[in-house]
């Protein structure tokens, strides 16, 4: 079983269909029967900001966005406690010039001993920084 920490671009990738979506919906299904997939508390809160902002000024419907935040609730994810990162993601974050809530997931990545599968190249630069191991979502094959 592998463990990796997860950040919200790859979950939007997950329900909004990109570049890598089809990779992305590989390490879902990895996760449903072996892996485990980890993300801070706010993931969710940070994905739904997302479906607003893409009604909002993209033109998505509504509908379309309550039937997405459905399967966001969902998705297998392991949510963990962001507290305890916050001081390390701080310093991450003002070193590299990267917003506290994406070195979180930096953080917990290090802490778990685990990779990091990102789509945001400043938090994969981050990552790189401070020795976090990335796994690069171009890895999960359909």
């Amino acid at each position: 079983m592998a463990v990796y920490v997860v950040d919200a671009s790859v979950v939007m990738e997950y329900l909004i269909s990109g570049s890598f979506t089809d990779n992305v919906r590989a390490l879902f299904a990895q996760a449903t029967t072996s892996d485990r997939l980890i993300v801070p508390e706010f993931c969710l809160v940070e994905c739904t900001n997302v479906l607003w902002k893409q009604v909002c000024f993209q033109g998505m419907a509504v509908s379309q966005a309550q039937t997405l935040l459905r399967h966001l609730r969902k998705l297998p994810l392991l949510r963990v406690p962001a507290k305890a990162a916050l001081p390390v993601a701080l310093s991450i974050g003002l070193q590299q010039r990267l917003p506290v809530y994406d070195s979180v997931y930096v953080v917990l990545a290090s802490r778990l001993g685990c990779p990091l599968v990102s789509l945001d190249q400043l938090q994969t630069r981050a990552a790189a920084a401070t020795g976090v191991l990335l796994k690069p979502v171009s890895d999960f094959t359909p």
